[in-house]
């Protein structure tokens, strides 16, 4: 199954729910919420650092990393954004999606 058109609704709603946000985990709480509204359950959710491990603070946070599920579909969906520092604030921005097939 083709995931790329349902992929790009996801991109196209996190874009128009303007993310931007104090700080990285008020990001995370803003695409959470915005990938319920179009369908989907988180199964894990992480703000990391460059090097990929769990940002301990927010200067250090550069990505967020969502696993997530949708409806009876037994796989595995993985949004990745970039987290953007415009001065005091932060913006998601979409780098790519993937799926593990189950």
């Amino acid at each position: 199954m083709s995931y790329s058109r349902e992929h790009a609704r996801v991109r196209e709603a996190v874009e128009r729910a303007q993310c931007t946000r104090a700080s990285p985990y008020e990001v995370l709480n803003c695409v959470l919420e915005t990938l319920e509204r179009v369908g989907y359950a988180a199964r894990d959710a992480r703000v990391l650092d460059a090097d990929a491990r769990p940002a301990v603070n927010s200067e250090g946070a550069r990505f967020i990393r969502v696993e997530a599920f949708r409806g009876s579909d037994p796989n595995t969906h993985i949004f990745t954004f970039a987290l953007i520092k415009f001065g005091t604030t932060y913006k998601p921005l979409w780098l790519q999606s993937a799926v593990v097939e189950r």
